[in-house]
């Protein structure tokens, strides 16, 4: 079963596209920002126009392409934001950036081998990268398979990087639960309880870590400074 994927989550997933592509820009240029200006306000087509000029002085800048695409898939031109981000994953294919993209074009587009094949490769390149494994998690809920999803959803938790999967981890309960498939008291509170142990964990390793290389850098300003 392949549930709705116009839901809000999956809507709002290429808007993902272009946070990624803002919070990767390593310039930016007066038209540049118009153009997010433009696309920020509900106006694709003029701010495509405006990258597209652009694009001429600098035809392999990735995040220049990455915001073409996401114009392009708001103009719901999938097969041009597809071919767009192919090319930006030819000029640099160890960005996840780009794969990321590429991967929730491929979910707009209800291609969900590819887009499981993108994320996938996201993965490989960096195993914690933001929001990878939930838009994973939500490709196997869209297909119905609830239990591989919580995987998912629960991996990108204990990433701390996409406040989604906990909204994805409830409504799983909360479903379970109106169905009488799961305990009155939803499980998602267990697996809370499990992260933010996990995450305080964490939290105290970094601190005495933190600690440790204080101490050691002491000693060596002292030895150097002897």
């Amino acid at each position: 079963m392949v549930r709705d994927p116009r839901s809000p989550v999956v809507v709002t997933a290429l808007a993902a596209a272009l946070v990624l592509a803002l919070g990767g820009a390593s310039w930016a240029t007066s038209d540049v920002e118009r153009g997010d200006s433009l696309l920020l306000e509900g106006r694709p087509a003029e701010a495509l126009a405006v990258w597209e000029q652009v694009r001429v002085g600098r035809p392999r800048d990735t995040g220049l392409l990455i915001r073409i695409a996401t114009a392009q898939a708001r103009l719901d031109r999938l097969a041009d934001a597809e071919a767009t981000l192919l090319q930006a994953a030819s000029i640099d294919p160890k960005s996840p950036k780009v794969r990321q993209n590429l991967g929730i074009v491929y979910l707009k587009k209800k291609d969900f081998e590819k887009s499981l094949a993108a994320f996938g490769e996201v993965l490989k390149l960096e195993e914690t990268y933001p929001a990878a494994n939930y838009f994973i998690g939500l490709i196997h809920e869209m297909r119905g398979d609830e239990k591989t999803a919580e995987t998912y959803y629960v991996r990108e938790v204990n990433n701390g990087s996409c406040l989604d999967a906990w909204d994805r981890l409830w409504r799983l309960s909360e479903r379970r639960r109106a169905e009488g498939r799961g305990p009155q008291r939803p499980a998602s509170w267990k697996i809370m309880t499990f992260s933010f142990a996990v995450l305080g964990f964490a939290g105290l390793l970094y601190g005495l870590r933190l600690y440790l290389e204080a101490r050691r850098n002491r000693r060596v300003d002292a030895w150097m400074n002897g």
